[in-house]
């Protein structure tokens, strides 16, 4: 279809590139020769006819793409063109095209042939009984008896002039049609009160309308309403356009010249209240309030210093912002857009300061508990005062005196295990939370059976410990069958405070290495691979899976809890502020290894998704996945994105050393709950085989999400597997492997870690004592509004308020009582500099508007 516009090049306007000419133009010339098309920016108008007017101006006829094919003529100023350069400038150049469809309403059982039988029904116009489109203005002939219908939509003219409009109905029908696009300024122009045949457009005077004079690229709001009684039934709207025979209808009006409702012309209001929160050394999370919008926000795209930096557009109020500089400040805004492709203006701009890279400033003594073991994997601070462990190579379960050293080794597998090589063995352990109070329950879980170089079969057991015999006895299978392999088999246990146990299964390496043919089930909800599965401590109602299970098969519950995982190596339970959550942490292809939260029926995504939905991974090696777009996916299965990505690499490395691709290995962890070092309470502590080193994630007080950036202790010390902290909370232990070897990417290795199958003890030194007030702090307050991070803080400390903070003080005392530092709070995150401090312990505290202490805890200054 062609529209016409019309187009004013004039020198002032929007600039197009350069025209050669035919002939010079000195502004005078009664004559203009153009080339053979005009282009601006990424429209180009072809010439196809030229005409004289005046010596002023000369008149041009394009054609070219705009809102739709049109065939624009353009109005070319003499005077206001240059010899080798043109500017053009829109003049009322709008353009109307039909969507191919018009609305269709149906109320059914009202009685009467006349159409106020329809408009006084209480149930028009807002209840219709069916609704829909129609391709053309006309509705299927015969639907029924006693109902009434409603065709409305816009008529886009293909021509300016004189239009006559037909109606024809059974039994009644009415056509109205505004001056305008505002249905308010409709006028009936044609009705008829008794049946016609289906198209009999003559057979009443009142049928047919009087001349219409409508405006090319104008849109007019038109509703037809008709209303059946009994007998046959139809509805059809006809014209003559300009130039045609009045004597009938050319044709029922087609949808090219229907539209269902105006285009989309406004754009959205822009984003606002920009903030930060989150905020490390290279991540943040930026969030905002939402824009609105006639027809609705579709989403929003975020830009970087001016660099739209999501792959996809956002369909929240959110984005995780990763990849940055540590130190370093960037600016952001959001611009929101609607489904017509508006957008709107920015938001204003955020800066956001990433933070320094923060060292360790806590002292540990650290001693070799014992050495020497065959792989150890699970560690368990028991009821007992011992430490429990499992060696995945040996196959024993043993507990250790951690102040003598003396192992006790409870049970030995033998040949009920099978070890041919790979990740597989003898892996998870845990202790029932009731082993003092008659439950002296051990569970553990091993590898059974091999069927290939690369499948195994694995079994979880729960064995009764016996204090006299100081052995396990008594197994009692829980599942067996669970998939096994060379590779990935995760293996975790936790019990949470329900009793029952939570078990980590992975991906068993599909789609990599040795694996590369085995197809991925992670997404697959009948098969025990890349999940985490729940089972009863004990067996209840005759099965050990709970029947509360998120998932059946065949109307059986199973024991899946969780899916989309890859190799989740980390599974414990924390107790933050009275909340029970469980953490796990996972590893990542080639980045992007995960910490998660974990919550019952919630997918993971894997392996179309990996990591945060940023879009930002590359596709290599995704378990025989292909990543089309990861935002889209991550919409669709409703992904639960994990708290932390280590790291959101956009190109992760195509091969050569596994060490220098951006991610930890994090395996084991614990949950420190403790306050007796100081900052540490609510953390959660990964022990990372490739890092070496155990991370401390600082959690809110919801325990939600992680406030403060990785901080890394013990580095160099080992490959460490699995942590474990003491009732105490001054002693922290690591389990370290014996060798350097996985069945993965450094599989065949032969090196040999640091401290090689020891169990290590770091013992918390505190400061110096001081003397300080005594009546300055009681004991902490807490308020879980706010979080103080980092904790200990170097040459800031950041003092986030999750509601209103209006009012608020912040003081910092030393420990003699004396002020050091009063900061009124001025935002959500309120940055306090303490690089003029000296090292050691203060107490902070933040006040209420009316004084009164909301929050009170030691921090400790270490620069």
């Amino acid at each position: 279809m062609r529209r016409t516009s019309l187009l004013v090049v004039t020198v002032f306007f929007l600039t197009v590139q350069a025209i050669t000419q035919s002939a010079n133009i000195d502004g005078r010339s009664k004559f203009l020769s153009l080339p053979n098309s005009i282009t601006a920016g990424d429209a180009s108008w072809p010439v196809i006819t030229s005409e004289n007017s005046s010596p002023a101006e000369s008149i041009y006829n394009f054609t070219g793409p705009s809102y739709n094919d049109f065939n624009a003529r353009g109005k070319i100023t003499g005077e206001n063109i240059s010899s080798d350069r043109h500017t053009i400038s829109e003049n009322n150049f709008f353009t109307c095209t039909g969507t191919g469809l018009i609305n269709y309403q149906q109320w059914n059982s009202i009685s009467g042939s006349a159409v106020s039988n329809l408009t006084s029904n209480p149930k028009y116009p807002n209840n219709p009984t069916l609704t829909g489109t129609r391709t053309l203005f006309e509705m299927p002939n015969n639907n029924g008896n006693n109902f009434g219908v409603r065709m409305n939509g816009y008529i886009c003219p293909p021509a300016t002039g004189s239009y006559i409009f037909w109606i024809a109905s059974d039994a009644s029908a009415e056509l109205w049609l505004s001056t305008s696009s505002n249905p308010a300024n409709k006028i009936k122009i044609a009705f008829n009160t008794s049946a016609t045949n289906s198209r009999q457009w003559n057979k009443y005077a009142t049928q047919k309308s009087a001349a219409v004079s409508l405006t090319a690229d104008q849109l007019y709001y038109v509703e037809a309403l008709m209303k059946e009684s009994t007998g046959q039934d139809n509805l059809a709207v006809g014209w003559a356009k300009p130039g045609q025979s009045t004597s009938a209808p050319s044709e029922v009006i087609p949808g090219i010249y229907l539209l269902t409702q105006l285009p989309d012309t406004l754009p959205p209001s822009a984003p606002t209240n920009l903030s930060s929160s989150i905020i490390t050394q290279t991540t943040f999370t930026l969030k905002w309030t939402g824009s609105t919008d006639d027809g609705g926000v579709a989403g929003y795209d975020v830009y970087q210093n001016n660099i739209k930096i999501n792959p996809s557009i956002i369909t929240t109020t959110s984005y995780n912002v990763t990849s940055l500089a540590p130190a370093s400040t960037y600016n952001y805004y959001v611009v929101a857009k609607d489904a017509a492709g508006n957008s709107s203006p920015a938001s204003t701009v955020l800066n956001v300061t990433t933070l320094v890279p923060g060292t360790p400033s806590e002292s540990f003594v650290m001693r070799t508990v014992i050495a020497n073991q065959r792989m150890p994997h699970d560690l368990v601070y028991g009821p007992d005062g011992n430490i429990w462990y499992t060696e995945r190579f040996a196959g024993n379960v043993s507990f250790v005196d951690p102040v003598t050293g003396v192992k006790t080794t409870v049970l030995s597998l033998g040949s009920n295990m099978v070890l041919v090589g790979g990740q597989d063995g003898l892996m998870g352990l845990a202790l029932h939370p009731q082993f003092n109070s008659g439950k002296p329950y051990v569970y553990i879980s091993y590898t059974y059976q091999s069927l290939s170089s690369t499948v195994r079969k694995t079994r979880i057991e729960r064995y009764t410990y016996n204090s006299g015999t100081q052995l396990l006895e008594s197994p009692v299978t829980i599942l067996q069958d669970i998939p096994g392999s060379n590779d990935h088999n995760s293996a975790r246990i936790a019990i949470g405070p329900d009793l029952k146990l939570y078990y980590s299964v992975g991906d068993m390496g599909a789609g990599q290495f040795d694996n590369i043919s085995r197809p991925n089930n992670a997404q697959n909800l009948n098969i025990y691979e890349g999940k985490i599965l729940r089972l009863n401590t004990e067996l209840t109602g005759g099965s050990w899976i709970p029947a509360d299970n998120p998932y059946t098969n065949g109307g059986q519950p199973t024991a899946v809890y969780t899916y989309g995982h890859r190799n989740p190596q980390g599974l414990v339970w924390g107790n933050v502020n009275g909340v029970d959550i469980l953490y796990s942490d996972e590893h990542g292809p080639y980045s992007d290894d995960e910490i998660n939260i974990i919550e019952v029926g919630r997918n993971y995504g894997w392996p179309n998704v990996i990591g945060w939905c940023d879009g930002n991974y590359n596709g290599r090696t995704t378990g025989g996945y292909t990543i089309v777009n990861e935002q889209a996916n991550c919409t669709s299965l409703n992904v639960r994105e994990p708290l932390r990505s280590l790291f959101p690499s956009t190109n992760p490395p195509s091969g050569g050393d596994n060490m220098l691709w951006p991610s930890t290995a994090p395996s084991g962890s614990d949950f420190y709950g403790s306050t007796a070092i100081p900052g540490w309470q609510n953390s959660l502590l990964i022990a990372q085989l490739k890092k070496g080193a155990i991370a401390r994630l600082k959690l809110s007080n919801d325990g939600m999400s992680i406030i403060s950036d990785t901080i890394n202790y013990f580095q160099g010390l080992g490959r460490f597997r699995d942590v474990v902290v003491s009732p105490d909370g001054l002693k922290i232990y690591v389990a370290c492997d014996s060798s350097g070897s996985t069945s993965g990417p450094t599989g065949g290795t032969t090196t040999t870690p640091a401290n090689p199958g020891s169990i290590l003890e770091f013992t918390y030194q505190p400061p110096a004592p001081m003397r300080y007030d005594n009546n300055l702090i009681a004991e902490d307050v807490k308020d879980r509004s706010i979080d103080v991070y980092p904790n200990p803080a170097g040459t800031f400390i950041i003092v986030y308020n999750y509601g209103d903070a209006t009012g608020r003080m912040i003081e910092i005392f030393d420990l003699n009582g004396r002020i050091v530092n009063r900061t009124r709070v001025s935002s959500m995150a309120t940055r306090i500099d303490t690089w003029q401090l000296t090292n050691g312990l203060y107490i902070l505290r933040v006040t209420d508007s009316h004084g009164k202490p909301i929050r009170t805890e030691k921090v400790i200054i270490h620069k």
